[in-house]
């Protein structure tokens, strides 16, 4: 029953925050439709000085719209948890939460999931007003999406808690942060002719990131899709969870032997 409770309490939190902070909700909303609406327009305008077809221009921008969407996702996910780190560290709660008998780790990772739940709201909203704005209309078909994104999306909850874990040691990671997100626009790149098979599956997301292009671009249902396709999106998705599990737990008991979880 406790887990519920925190389930329950952990969306009550997110959803009034996004409702008390409107005012900041609507800024990170703007920011990143603003962004997109930057680098899709600088980048068509770089397409016609360059003399690209207008065809190959179109076929691109749909993959530009849809990797930007997955792009957001990630973002709202590795760092989420490092964030909330800092965050309870300042308002001086976060030695509570750390004592509490349900464990540390898992009231994360639910809080982080429930963040999740809000973030992909907002997410598909931005794609809408995207879609709407740049006249590319995608195969949005949420079902399939959602169930690929929730597949997947746990290897990036295996990232932030690495990072999670580094901010419990030292405390302010922004910046490290705000670095690391340009690296996740390599992820979006079709890359298979380069580095195979094998090596997209050693991506976190990618394989995810790749079915989700299959849909929206190419088409495809997800009965289309192999077996081993999923076990090998599920197999990469486990794997840098577990990763990220040992790496928080490592950095938590070093935390908490310095006495550093009281500090901000």
């Amino acid at each position: 029953m406790k887990i519920f409770y925190l389930v329950k309490v952990s969306i009550e939190k997110s959803f009034k925050e996004l409702i008390r902070y409107k005012f900041n909700t609507i800024a990170n909303i703007l920011s990143l439709y603003v962004l997109f609406i930057a680098m899709f327009y600088g980048v068509k305008v770089f397409g016609n000085y360059m003399n690209v077809s207008p065809i190959e221009l179109g076929e691109t921008m749909e993959g530009f719209v849809i990797g930007y969407f997955l792009w957001t996702i990630m973002l709202m996910v590795y760092e989420n948890i490092a964030y909330s780190i800092s965050k309870d560290a300042n308002t001086g709660t976060l030695e509570q939460i750390s004592m509490t008998d349900m464990g540390f780790r898992k009231i994360l990772i639910v809080r982080s999931i429930c963040d999740l739940v809000i973030n992909l709201i907002v997410s598909f909203i931005i794609l809408v007003f995207i879609m709407a704005t740049t006249g590319y209309q995608l195969n949005i078909n949420v079902g399939p999406l959602l169930l690929l994104i929730i597949l997947g999306i746990f290897s990036m909850f295996g990232i932030s808690l690495i990072f999670g874990g580094l901010a419990l040691i030292f405390k302010k990671v922004q910046s490290f942060l705000n670095i690391i997100q340009y690296f996740f626009i390599a992820i979006l790149v079709p890359t298979k002719s380069m580095i195979g098979e094998v090596g997209i599956s050693l991506i976190p997301f990618r394989p995810a990131i790749d079915k989700v292009y299959d849909i929206t671009l190419g088409g495809q249902k997800l009965y289309d899709f192999p077996i081993s396709d999923y076990i090998i999106l599920i197999a990469n998705s486990a794997i840098y969870f577990i990763i990220g599990l040992i790496v928080f737990e490592k950095c938590s008991k070093v935390a908490r032997k310095k006495g550093l979880l009281g500090q901000y």
